[in-house]
């Protein structure tokens, strides 16, 4: 099993002492990725439904504050050694497909081989309008160009590419990346679109624990939906089991042992004992990577809720 943990590049983590700190802290801790989350603006007034709350309110918009994905990485990657990178989730629509693999390549390669890139279709379609990107509503069929565009760059000597989306010839791409035959593309989502692309496209494929429409916040319902990952690769010729399992728990850890509210202990929260167990639980399903997230509003305590994963948590369950 491999562990990440998740940045915010907001509050703390949209400062350099506070995004090294954590970078930091991680790869001493242990951790085997840093994943950074994207958006490039905040419009003020979105009515696009988040797809993972209840209410479908963003938590984000009351803040407003975002840096950059991929140049956050760039920082992160100059201030570490070993720790990988992970995209989470490049929301792929957001950049031209041939300027979005030249940025990708450029920080793999700076890097030295250290990136994964999580891919989405998105979901805030103000952003989206704000940026001038293709239309919203064909974001899904984008996202596949893109997608094929990047591995067309990242893998040919003479690449070209003839879509709706994207055209090009005559064109040299160098350098091309490090890791062969091109980074891991992780493809997130939950849905049945998203795991339809991770079957046709993804090396990997990284859902969330808290969607409440294709919740998969036990052991369980992963692997109910691993399953159909399966079946659907099965139909493409391929191997699902080729395709890693990663998974993101998104609720902050948390050393109260009941839930949100005083509720049922909500998994992987609780004793150190506990989310052990529970990571135990998704390794038997085929979990092969837990990226998790840290509660915290101060720096300090963010750091402190960090050692408390990689030394209470994480080392130990790796022995």
């Amino acid at each position: 099993m491999n562990f990440g943990l998740m940045i915010m590049a907001r509050g703390p983590g949209g400062q350099a002492p506070g995004l090294t700190a954590m970078a930091k802290a991680a790869e001493d801790g242990g951790l085997d990725m840093i994943a950074i989350n994207d958006h490039v603006v905040v419009p003020t007034d979105i009515s696009s439904a988040y797809p993972y709350t209840n209410s479908g309110q963003w938590p984000g918009a009351a803040v407003g504050e975002c840096l950059e994905m991929i140049t956050a990485a760039s920082f992160v990657a100059a201030s570490t050694q070993r720790i990988r990178l992970l995209m989470s989730v490049l929301v792929v629509p957001y950049r031209p497909a041939v300027l979005a693999a030249k940025m990708l390549s450029t920080l793999e390669v700076l890097s030295n081989g250290r990136l994964t890139v999580g891919c989405g279709a998105g979901w805030m379609s103000e952003e989206s309008t704000a940026l001038g990107v293709p239309p919203f509503d064909e974001r899904g069929k984008v996202t596949d160009e893109y997608i094929d565009t990047f591995k067309e760059l990242w893998t040919t000597e003479e690449p070209h590419m003839d879509g709706k989306y994207v055209q090009f010839d005559n064109v040299i791409f160098e350098p091309k990346t490090i890791q062969k035959p091109h980074p891991p593309i992780w493809v997130g989502g939950e849905s049945a679109p998203a795991i339809r692309r991770a079957a046709r496209l993804g090396d990997g494929w990284y859902p969330s624990n808290h969607n409440p429409a294709n919740l998969l916040n036990t052991p369980e319902l992963y692997a109910e939906a691993s399953s159909r990952l399966n079946a659907e690769a099965d139909k493409l010729g391929r191997d699902g089991t080729d395709i890693h399992r990663a998974y993101l728990a998104f609720y902050p850890i948390a050393k109260d042992p009941t839930g949100p509210g005083g509720k049922e202990r909500r998994c992987l929260s609780g004793p150190a004992d506990a989310i052990r167990d529970d990571i135990g639980a998704f390794a038997e399903v085929g979990v092969e990577t837990i990226v998790f997230s840290v509660g915290g509003s101060e720096l300090n305590e963010i750091l402190d809720n960090i050692a408390w994963l990689t030394e209470e948590v994480i080392q130990t369950a790796k022995q």
